[in-house]
């Protein structure tokens, strides 16, 4: 039986945990991990990225305090927003190095929202949501909802409205996703893959 792979995620929305859990198992293939060697545990999947920093502070509290073991790999994840991934990434650094935690830590910071990773391969997208046009990323600005916006449209073309803003689509769209070009088309995707594969790596047998 495959070694068990404890996952931590402390997140924002259903958006984030849907693609990012889907996305976690499509890196795991691709390093030749079996997925049902993944198990995770979802400390925070809603209240936005307040509530996620919060739950990961009350996490590294716990841990310093000998309350709570540690995971296998963490996952942070948390919108760029306007403030950008590289200042988002310092934060979280900070809040773990202040706290001692020497474990394994990876962020995820789509920048500067969770729906722009939807649509990092478009071809991905059409292909999930059956529709004859391919859909339009718009370029990178930092504007409320302005991704979420994009992504609710194309499924609305489609006639379908979307319940849950896309979050329905995002195992699917994952799963059909190729992460080489999704990389190539958004930098903090491509970081995210990128640290995620190295991490996982270190459990192959």
């Amino acid at each position: 039986m495959a070694e068990t792979i404890l996952i931590g995620c402390f997140l924002e929305d259903i958006g984030q945990e849907r693609f990012i859990k889907a996305l976690i198992y499509k890196i795991a293939d691709g390093v030749n991990l079996d997925r049902n060697s993944l198990d995770f545990d979802m400390r925070n999947a809603s209240g936005g990225g307040s509530a996620a920093v919060a739950e990961f502070r009350r996490f590294l509290r716990d841990y310093v305090a000998g309350n709570t073991a540690s995971f296998d790999i963490l996952v942070v994840a948390i919108d760029g927003n306007c403030k950008g991934a590289a200042e988002q990434k310092n934060r979280l650094d900070k809040i773990r190095e202040q706290s001692g935690y020497a474990g394994r830590v990876v962020y995820a910071i789509p920048d500067p929202h969770i729906e722009k990773w939807y649509m990092a391969d478009l071809n991905a997208c059409q292909q999930v949501l059956q529709t004859s046009s391919q859909p339009q990323c718009p370029t990178y600005k930092c504007e409320k909802d302005r991704y979420k916006q994009a992504l609710t449209k194309v499924i609305r073309d489609t006639g379908v409205i979307p319940l849950q803003g896309g979050a329905e689509y995002a195992p699917d769209i994952a799963e059909k996703m190729n992460l080489y070009q999704a990389g190539k088309n958004d930098e903090s995707l491509e970081r995210f893959i990128s640290d995620m594969r190295s991490e996982l790596n270190a459990f192959r047998r």
